[in-house]
C-alpha cells in the first residue's frame, strides 16, 4: 500500500479525526481512497479535520471537498500549520473553520503545464479558467465574497494570518499559538516571503536563535509524526532540506520516465516532454501512455520479434504484451486495454516469447545451443520476465475455473471473514433474545452474552503442478492453461465438498447435540417422501422454532436443497398452482414457498432425504476465508527440482455451522 498524505481515525460517540499532512492526490493515493474510507465514516456524527499541507491535485481537491461538504456530520476544520492552495479549498467545507493566530491560509490560481499548438494551449487556458471558478465557488460560499473579489484574491496568491483569515472569512475562529517543527517546500508560492515572518513568530525563548515556530513538513505523511513539544529546527536548514529532498524526488521520477520511455525517446520526444513536466505524472503512468500511444501506430508483424520493443529498458510494456498475447492464444477474456491487434507477440510460439524475454533485457541468446537451453535460461535467468508471464496468464486461469465452476453452495450459507488460524466463537441467536424496556429516567444495561458459542476454524488446501519446458517447446499453451483452470475450479470444489459433507454429516454442535436432532425440533422423526404434506409440516416446524428464553423466531425457510434424484418432484412442487393430485382444483399452499437448489453430492449420502434453510442473512453454515479473500492463491517457484516451474494453488477456508434453527432435515422414504 502506497503513503497516505491523510489518516482517518474513529473516536468515541461516532467522532472521526480526518488528518491531511501532506501533497493532495500524491503517492499513488487518489479521491477515490478518500471517499471509500469516508464511507466507514458513522453518519450523523462529527468529523475533525486537521489539516496541514501546501495543497496539491485540483480535482482531487474538488471532489474530497464535495464529499465533505455533502456528509451528514458537522465537519469542524483545524488548520495545525498551513492551508495552502486546494489544501485551503478543502478548508472551505467545515462548519467551522479554526486556525491558530501563526497559522497560515493562501489562495491562488491553478496552475499547471502544457505543450503543443496553439489551440491545445488555449484549451489548457480554458480548462484552468473553468477549475478557478469552481474554486472560487467555493471560497465565496463560505466568505460571503462576491465572486470578482474571491478572484482579485487568488489573482494576488494572498496569503493570511490566523486573524486575517477570520476578518476575512475564510476562518470562523482563532486559537492559541502552537509550536510545530516541521519543513514543506514552499519556494514555488511566489508570495510566502511577504508573510514568512508572521509564519515563523518565535515562540518562548531568548537568544539569535529562535527556540519555536512552525512550518508544514511535507515528508510528514501521517499526524503521527508532529509532536507539538519538538524544538523547532533551524528554518533555513528545514527549508533547504525539504528542497533538497523535492529536488530528489523529483530527479528520480524524470529518470525513471526516461528510463521507462527507453528507445522509445527520440520517436516520441513531445510525450516524453509532457509526462517529464506534468508533475503529477508518475513512473507508471508514463509507462501507460507510452503503451497507449505504441498501440495507435504500431501495426501487426506476421512472425519475428518487433525490434522497437527489443530493448531493456521497457520489461513491463513488454511483459504486459506477452500475456495479452497468450491469453488470447488460450481463449482466456482479454480487458479492454489487451484488445490490440497491433500486439506484435500475438503471432509469436512460447519459444520466441523466452527468447524475446531475455532480449529484451539486454541478454545475449547466441550463445544457447539448443531450444532447451534457451528456454531453461528464460525460466532462471534474474533479469527474465518469461517465468512472470507464465505466472501472471496462470493465475488468470485459475481464476476463469474458480468463477466458472458451478456451485450452490453460496445461496444459501453464509460468508464469514477470520483474521488468523486460532478457532473462534461466533455469536449466536440465543445471544440476542430481545430489547428490554428501559423505564424514564431509567440506565439502559449491557446484555450478558454467552460464553457458549460455535466455534469456527480455518485450513489450508492446495496442490501443486509443473510447467515443464517440454510443454514450452511444444508451444502446448492449451495444456498450460488447462491444469491452473481445473486447479481453480477444484479449489471452489472443495469448499462445496467441505459445505455438503457438514450438512449431511450431522456435526455436534456447542450443546453436545448433532445438528439435525430431535432435541433441535428441526428433523423429521418418520421416513417421510418430499410431498407438500411433508414440506408443510418442516416449514411449520422452522416456523416454530425458538430461542432457549421460548421466544420465538418465526424463521421462512428459503431454499429447498435436494439431491439431484428429486430434482423434478421439487420443481413441480414449487411451480404447481394448483394441488397435485387434487380434485377440485385447490390451490397449492406450498408453490413458491423456497427456491430449489439440486446438490448432486447428496446423492452419495442418500437419495431421499432433503432440507430446507433460512436464507443467508440467518446464521446456517459459515463459510470463513482469511481476510475475507474467497478465492484461491496462485504462488510460483522457480527451483532446481523442476525441469521448468512450479506452481502451487492454495485456499485458507473453513466450515462451520452457526445454528440449528435455520435448517432442517427430513428422512425421505426410501
Amino acid at each position: 500500500m502506497p503513503n497516505k498524505w491523510y489518516e482517518m481515525k474513529a473516536l468515541a460517540n461516532g467522532a472521526t479525526e480526518i488528518y491531511v499532512f501532506d501533497e493532495i492526490g500524491y503517492w499513488g493515493v487518489t479521491a477515490k481512497d478518500f471517499a471509500r474510507d469516508l464511507k466507514e465514516v458513522k453518519p450523523n456524527g462529527s468529523i475533525d479535520l486537521h489539516i496541514n499541507s501546501p495543497g496539491g491535485s485540483v480535482t482531487d481537491g474538488i471532489a474530497i471537498y464535495n464529499l465533505l461538504k455533502n456528509h451528514s456530520s458537522t465537519v469542524n476544520v483545524i488548520i495545525d500549520g498551513l492551508a495552502a492552495s486546494m489544501a485551503s479549498v478543502i478548508a472551505m467545507a467545515g462548519d467551522t473553520i479554526t486556525m491558530p493566530e501563526n497559522a497560515l491560509m493562501m489562495i491562488h490560481n491553478p496552475w499547471g503545464g502544457a505543450m503543443g499548438d496553439a489551440d491545445e494551449l488555449r484549451k489548457t487556458a480554458e480548462i484552468l479558467d473553468k477549475m478557478k471558478s469552481a474554486l472560487i465557488s467555493a471560497y465565496s460560499a463560505k466568505t460571503g465574497k462576491d465572486a470578482d473579489e474571491i478572484g482579485q484574491l487568488m489573482d494576488a496568491e494572498t496569503w493570511m494570518t490566523g486573524s486575517e483569515a477570520v476578518e476575512m472569512g475564510f476562518a470562523t475562529q482563532v486559537s492559541a499559538e502552537v509550536k510545530l517543527a516541521a519543513s514543506f517546500d514552499l519556494s514555488k508560492l511566489e508570495n510566502f516571503q511577504n508573510k514568512k515572518q508572521s509564519f515563523f513568530k518565535p515562540l518562548a525563548g531568548a537568544g539569535d536563535k529562535p527556540k519555536g515556530g512552525i512550518m508544514p513538513n511535507l515528508e510528514t505523511p501521517a499526524p503521527k509524526a508532529v509532536n507539538l513539544e519538538t524544538p523547532v529546527v533551524d528554518v533555513k536548514a528545514a527549508a533547504q532540506a525539504a528542497i533538497d529532498d523535492f529536488k530528489a524526488k523529483e530527479s528520480a521520477r524524470k529518470t525513471g520516465i526516461k528510463t521507462a520511455f527507453g528507445a522509445f525517446s527520440a520517436q516520441h520526444s513531445n510525450l516524453l516532454a509532457t509526462c517529464i513536466e506534468d508533475m503529477d505524472c508518475t513512473v507508471e503512468k508514463a509507462r501507460e501512455t507510452l503503451l497507449a500511444k505504441l498501440g495507435e501506430n504500431t501495426q501487426p508483424q506476421q512472425g519475428g520479434f518487433n525490434a522497437n520493443l527489443s530493448h531493456a529498458g521497457n520489461g513491463a510494456i513488454v511483459k504486459e504484451s506477452m500475456v495479452a498475447a497468450v491469453k488470447a492464444r488460450g481463449g482466456l477474456k482479454l480487458e479492454a486495454n489487451e484488445l490490440s491487434n497491433d500486439n506484435p507477440f500475438r503471432t509469436m510460439s512460447l519459444v520466441d516469447m523466452a527468447r524475446a524475454s531475455l532480449t529484451n533485457r539486454g541478454v545475449g541468446v547466441a550463445s544457447y545451443g539448443d531450444r532447451m537451453q534457451l528456454v531453461g535460461a528464460a525460466f532462471t535467468h534474474s533479469s527474465s520476465d518469461f517465468g512472470t508471464v507464465l505466472a501472471n496468464v496462470a493465475n488468470k486461469a485459475m481464476l476463469m475455473g474458480y468463477e466458472e465452476a458451478e456451485e450452490t453452495f453460496q445461496q444459501w450459507t453464509k460468508a464469514g471473514t477470520l483474521s488468523d488460524f486460532k478457532i473462534s466463537s461466533r455469536v449466536g441467536l440465543n445471544d440476542f433474545p430481545s430489547l428490554r424496556k428501559v423505564q424514564p429516567g431509567a440506565e439502559y444495561k449491557y446484555i450478558t452474552i454467552g460464553e457458549r458459542g460455535e466455534q469456527v476454524v480455518l485450513a489450508t488446501y492446495g496442490e501443486m503442478f509443473s510447467i515443464n519446458r517440454q510443454t514450452i517447446i511444444n508451444d502446448d499453451v492449451g495444456a498450460f492453461l488447462r491444469i491452473p483452470r481445473l486447479m481453480g475450479d477444484a479449489a471452489i470444489r472443495t469448499v462445496g465438498d467441505l459445505v455438503y459433507a457438514t450438512l449431511t454429516g450431522n456435526p455436534t454442535m456447542s450443546d453436545s447435540v448433532a445438528l439435525f436432532h430431535a432435541t433441535h425440533s428441526n428433523l423429521s422423526t418418520t421416513s417421510s417422501a418430499l410431498s407438500v404434506t411433508s414440506l408443510d409440516a418442516a416449514r411449520v416446524a422452522m416456523r416454530k422454532q425458538k430461542l432457549s428464553t421460548g421466544k420465538a423466531l418465526n424463521i421462512r425457510p428459503e431454499y429447498l436443497i435436494v439431491p439431484a434424484a428429486l430434482e423434478t418432484t421439487a420443481s413441480k412442487l414449487m411451480a404447481d398452482t394448483v394441488l397435485p393430485g387434487g380434485t377440485n382444483g385447490e390451490s397449492n399452499p406450498v408453490a413458491g414457498m423456497a427456491t430449489v437448489i439440486t446438490e448432486a453430492r447428496l446423492d452419495d449420502t442418500s437419495a431421499a432425504n432433503w432440507y430446507l434453510a433460512a436464507g443467508n442473512r440467518y446464521d446456517t453454515i459459515e463459510v470463513s476465508y482469511l481476510d475475507g479473500n474467497s478465492t484461491p492463491f496462485l504462488d510460483q517457484m522457480e527451483g532446481w527440482n523442476v525441469d521448468g516451474t512450479s506452481f502451487k494453488v492454495r485456499l485458507d477456508a473453513g466450515v462451520s455451522p452457526l445454528d440449528f434453527r435455520t435448517l432442517h432435515k427430513a428422512t425421505g422414504a426410501a
